[in-house]
């Protein structure tokens, strides 16, 4: 009895719904490009690797910026004065694991900020992939072939949804347990 409406307003609804889902599909694609560039920093493999010795941190029990001496792994750079994010408080001498990102630029390198943004990209690429998907999805009722491909891509953004949630977790576990 209303199928007859519903197919007539369906596809004003998704006309109505495209710039939104494109605006959701570029911030997926800005979220990838981001996790990508500061995963590759966070692992190690971009920019300059080396090792800050801590001088000094913030107020004890808070999250905060750690100065010292940063000292590149390969003895190109050495920086009396850099600083970088630091949880926890490490004591003063022990030696950080930072990678240089430019001139006075300096993040932690580690396995659970790594997992973290690789988990923003799997998210972003979640958000890009909603956009297809909804475009397959209103050709799903006349084509048996875009029925199949939007099953398809609908099951890989699902799929990529549950990779980000797992990797996010595993992101969360590892800062809490390597302080």
């Amino acid at each position: 009895m209303s199928t007859a409406t519903d197919r007539r307003t369906r596809p004003t609804q998704v006309r109505a719904s495209l710039p939104l889902l494109l605006v959701i599909s570029v911030i997926g694609l800005g979220l990838v490009l981001l996790g990508g560039y500061r995963a590759g920093y966070a692992a190690g493999l971009a920019g300059t690797p080396g090792t800050l010795t801590v001088a000094s941190c913030g107020q004890p029990g808070e999250p905060g910026v750690c100065t010292g001496v940063f000292k590149a792994t390969d003895g190109s750079v050495t920086d009396p004065a850099a600083t970088v994010p630091a949880s926890g408080h490490p004591a003063r001498g022990r030696t950080l694991d930072v990678d240089r990102l430019g001139a006075g630029d300096y993040g932690p390198i580690s396995l659970a900020h790594s997992v973290g943004w690789l988990a923003l990209i799997l998210f972003g690429l979640m958000l890009a992939g909603s956009l297809p998907s909804a475009l397959l999805g209103r050709r799903a009722e006349h084509s048996p072939h875009a029925a199949r491909a939007a099953g398809r891509l609908g099951f890989a953004v699902l799929a990529l949804c549950v990779g980000a949630g797992v990797f996010g977790v595993m992101a969360l576990v590892l800062s809490l347990t390597t302080g």
